[in-house]
């Protein structure tokens, strides 16, 4: 899958929003409560229409709370243009969050809902990288977790089912000398990782080895920055399917070497062999330092919208992205 296009309009503080052929491995930075999330949580809420949950408005708190308040009565879509090898395929979901009850031929009276506007098949030729394979991630951040799953087949937007999706990967042989791999480079000290299952309580226990330590650390007993890391690389390996993950603020925990090694393994991973789509959202200058001017994505708000700018053919004339970012040169996703 290759996206083309993605435009969102009236969710929150998009309006007119609009982002053109990015880059698989896409870095989104901008001041704090420009609408970075939103962006984010705008495709998890298509995510969940696609897989056809009756009750995915109540778990977004409502269609009356992500409305944008400024054109309440007008149509909200998200579209997402995309290709699959020489097939090009255009979805639009949308829907009139209300109507004006009218009283002959002048509307008058309050406002009622009315269904969605949504053609059955738009949203059935969704590819499925999109689909079956999204995932949103926050590590940690149990109050935006939509709906807490107890299995080991995706990880929980939280990490809180880590353990479980854990316990499935290190069966396999080829995936566990992968992570391994992975979590050596991250943290040096490692010596292997198991995760145990209670056939009284039915939980799963993480078991942390380091270097020089028979006994294993419990979760209780690792840092935050190690329980990080065991759950961006649950998300990457949790399907051999091409993924489309939106990850944000990665970076918290870690320590500035692994974090410029991170930027280094979702690259990797979104090469045309594995073909996934990882979009981040950072506030880390160590991370944005170690991008090219194609992975990053600027994000504004202007008049209370939220803008993206893209610089696929700017010369940046040797400024790292860092500096071009925090000295402004990039024109904004700065506080001032």
């Amino acid at each position: 899958m290759k996206i083309e296009k993605i435009e969102i309009d009236n969710f929150k503080s998009l309006n007119n929003f609009k982002i053109e052929n990015p880059n698989p491995f896409s870095v989104f930075v901008g001041a704090n409560g420009v609408g970075k999330s939103n962006i984010f949580e705008a495709l998890e809420y298509l995510n969940y229409k696609a897989k056809s949950y009756k009750e995915t408005d109540d778990l977004f708190d409502g269609y009356k709370n992500f409305i944008n308040y400024k054109r309440y009565h007008e149509n909200f879509f998200i579209n997402i243009h995309y290709s699959v090898g020489e097939l090009s395929h255009n979805n639009t979901f949308s829907r009139i969050p209300y109507e004006p009850v009218s009283s002959g031929i002048v509307s008058s009276g309050p406002a009622r809902p009315v269904p969605f506007n949504q053609s059955p098949t738009v949203l059935d030729n969704l590819d499925n990288q999109f689909v079956n394979n999204f995932s949103r991630i926050f590590i940690n951040a149990s109050d935006k977790r939509k709906i807490n799953s107890n299995s080991n087949d995706k990880l929980n937007l939280d990490g809180s089912n880590m353990e479980k999706v854990l316990r499935r990967l290190l069966q396999q042989t080829n995936t566990r000398e992968e992570i391994y791999d992975w979590i050596s480079l991250f943290i040096p000290a490692f010596s292997k990782v198991d995760v145990t299952s209670s056939d009284l309580s039915g939980t799963d226990s993480l078991e942390f080895y380091e270097k020089g330590f028979e006994r294993p650390f419990p979760k209780r007993l690792i840092s935050d920055g190690t329980h990080n890391i065991l759950c961006l690389l649950t998300a990457i390996y949790q399907s051999d399917e091409p993924q489309f993950l939106c990850i944000e603020e990665p970076e918290n925990g870690l320590n500035p070497y692994v974090v410029k090694e991170l930027v280094g393994f979702f690259r990797e991973q979104c090469k045309e062999e594995n073909g996934h789509y990882i979009w981040v959202n950072t506030h880390s200058q160590t991370l944005v330092k170690e991008l090219t001017r194609e992975e990053i994505i600027v994000i504004n708000k202007e008049d209370g919208n939220t803008v993206a700018k893209q610089f696929q053919v700017k010369d940046m004339h040797g400024l790292s992205m860092d500096f071009a970012w925090l000295s402004n040169v990039l024109g904004g996703g700065v506080p001032w």
